[in-house]
């Protein structure tokens, strides 16, 4: 058996070196209160059989556990798999519990994910998935090391979303000319977002600081410019919808110009952009419902602070998710009519 101890001060060591095990609970031990500097702390022993060892080998940690306040205390149940973190140092090694582990779960609500998509879209849901996997591999394989090698990173941000939107619209709607139609205006909607979100973050003037993560970032040795990334991750999220917003009004076009091809460009136009005003509705609704559901936490500060909401609101941190909402649907209420004037003109011009 390891006895171990957490000191943070030897966990800040540069010369420290980290290895991660999986490993299961075996035995919890009761709270022995501590109380040594009077914050009525506790300490809990947990004893854990690692996982990735050649023998099977238990080792023995001691939790810190706050007493006055049980729920900032990590959750364990005998049985539970848990990350363990090794550290080793000069004076030898020490384990501690890093996190409770989750991918199995993850794999499982993947797998569901997968199975459903088949399932509904059949043939359609492959190459759904196939795109999706090269989009992953695009933002990590080639976007990020881009960015912490020191490209520009707005610049960077708007290839790979221009590389993804090629990508997810052939692979997942076929090589059609309604998919090149609404590859144009997803194209030119891309080159909107980037000058408007260049605009909007010089004239609030954000500085992409306002989140610890971006922060942290240049404490880790990556000198990556936070206005350009905060540039590139809205010209990114702008992509997100642009795929369901163009094909729809594409498609819509294309299928009042079926039931009727004797109509010309500005009756085309007319009835296309009456679906589309229907679908900016509930396209605005779904990004903010979206953002807010993402920032929950936040909206709760902000209505338990006690400072006046002009002050929260004007924080970076604030302007900055306040931008990504109002750049990114403006965006997307421009795409509507772009695409639907695009897919009318087409269509009018086969029509003669």
């Amino acid at each position: 058996l390891v006895f171990i101890l957490l000191p943070t001060h030897v966990l800040a060591q540069p010369e420290l070196q980290e290895s991660f095990f999986r490993g299961e609970i075996l035995k919890i031990s009761d709270v022995i209160e501590t109380d040594e500097r009077g914050f009525n702390e506790g300490v809990q022993t947990v004893f854990v059989a690692l996982k990735e060892v050649s023998e099977s080998e238990i080792i023995e940690v001691q939790l810190p556990v706050n007493v006055n306040n049980p729920s900032d205390n990590l959750e364990l149940n005998v049985g539970d798999a848990v990350t363990i973190i090794q550290t080793e140092f000069e004076g030898g090694v020490i384990y501690g519990i890093h996190d409770v582990y989750r991918l199995d779960g993850l794999v499982f609500f993947l797998v569901g994910f997968v199975i459903l998509i088949l399932f509904i879209t059949g043939k359609k849901g492959v190459w759904s998935l196939v795109s999706l996997g090269i989009t992953f591999l695009i933002l990590v394989g080639f976007l990020a090391p881009q960015l912490l090698a020191g490209s520009d990173p707005l610049l960077m941000s708007f290839f790979s979303a221009a590389a993804i939107a090629f990508v997810i619209f052939y692979l997942s709607h076929g090589f059609k000319k309604r998919t090149t139609l609404a590859l144009i205006s997803a194209f030119i909607t891309l080159i909107l977002a980037f000058f408007l979100s260049l605009f909007a973050v010089d004239a609030i003037q954000l500085f992409g600081a306002g989140t610890e993560e971006a922060v942290s970032l240049n404490f880790a040795g990556a000198m990556i410019d936070l206005k350009g990334l905060l540039l590139g991750a809205i010209v990114i999220g702008t992509l997100g919808v642009l795929d369901d917003i163009t094909i729809a009004q594409v498609a819509t076009v294309h299928q009042i110009h079926e039931a009727n091809s004797r109509l010309g460009f500005k009756e085309l136009y007319t009835r296309g952009i009456s679906v589309g005003k229907d679908h900016i509705a509930s396209i605005i609704n779904t990004l903010v419902l979206a953002y807010a559901g993402a920032s929950f936490p936040v909206l709760l500060l902000l209505v338990q602070s006690s400072r006046p909401f002009w002050v929260s609101l004007n924080s970076e941190f604030l302007a900055e998710e306040v931008v990504r909402t109002l750049v990114g649907s403006m965006t997307l209420i421009v795409t509507v009519p772009i695409a639907t004037l695009l897919a009318s003109y087409f269509y009018a011009k086969r029509a003669t």
